[in-house]
């Protein structure tokens, strides 16, 4: 594993580095690719058995299982080792979606329901009914100019089932790491911003472990980052190994203890 460590990547995060994991890439349409985060090293990509493509995928802590959302709106659970799915609950309302849109898929595990986002419409998914709440458009309440231009979405302590979370999004046109500090309203605040210009699809997660340490991902220009949530600086620079893909979505399979 080639890495790179910044200045004051230590201090600029919390803790350090959750590695015990795998990182579950998504490419193509329904490619799932395996990173070993101890090595850096992709270990294997799998095709999911579906005829169309995948919106997106997370980790679901309350149930350690891997979601994904399909073309017809359906969220599934998905083996990351077969590519095989069943079907977990069909929206009662689909989000819209222009043509070549960043779709976020992320899983609030609070409230162990999914934030389904594109544009700056904002829809809240009810995962044992399929009802959707359509919430609040995306804007900035800080006084950034322009609405957000969202290109991944991550919660914090996405661990079991915890009683508080919060959420953040990587902004690919401001280049800049932003809370949604009201994420019902849209509302959100510039952060800070990564020391990377974002070329292409990024892909943003954030790992918790069991004593609720935060670690948090990103995918860009073919490199993976961790970055500091508190001001969006990048703590730790990592070549992917044999990673000849570009990947639009990422999330970590937290490791058993």
């Amino acid at each position: 594993m080639k890495k790179l460590l910044l200045p004051a990547a230590i201090a600029a995060l919390s803790g350090a580095p959750v590695f015990a994991d795998t990182a579950i890439g998504l490419a193509g349409d329904r490619s799932l690719v395996s990173i070993d985060l101890a090595t850096g090293q992709v270990t294997g990509v799998t095709e999911v058995d579906y005829d169309g493509r995948l919106h997106g995928i997370d980790y679901r802590p309350a149930t350690d299982t891997l979601i994904g959302v399909t073309e017809g709106f359906d969220v599934v659970n998905i083996d990351p080792e077969t590519g095989t799915w069943e079907a977990l609950v069909t929206m009662d309302t689909e989000l819209p979606i222009e043509d070549g849109a960043v779709v976020i898929v992320d899983i609030n595990p609070a409230a162990d329901a999914l934030r389904f986002m594109s544009g700056i419409t904002n829809h809240r998914v009810n995962l044992t009914t399929g009802a959707v709440m359509v919430d609040g458009d995306l804007s900035f309440t800080d006084g950034t100019e322009g609405m957000p231009m969202v290109g991944g979405t991550a919660y914090s302590n996405s661990f079991g089932r915890p009683e508080a979370t919060a959420m953040y999004n990587i902004d690919t046109e401001l280049h800049a790491l932003l809370r949604q500090t009201a994420p019902n309203d849209g509302d959100n605040t510039v952060l800070g911003m990564p020391d990377v210009m974002f070329e292409g699809p990024v892909a943003f997660d954030i790992v918790t472990d069991a004593e609720g340490m935060n670690t948090a991902w990103l995918s860009a220009n073919g490199m993976l980052h961790t970055i500091s949530l508190e001001d969006g600086s990048i703590t730790e620079s990592w070549e992917i190994e044999g990673l000849d893909v570009t990947l639009r979505d990422i999330t970590v399979m937290t490791a058993a203890d």
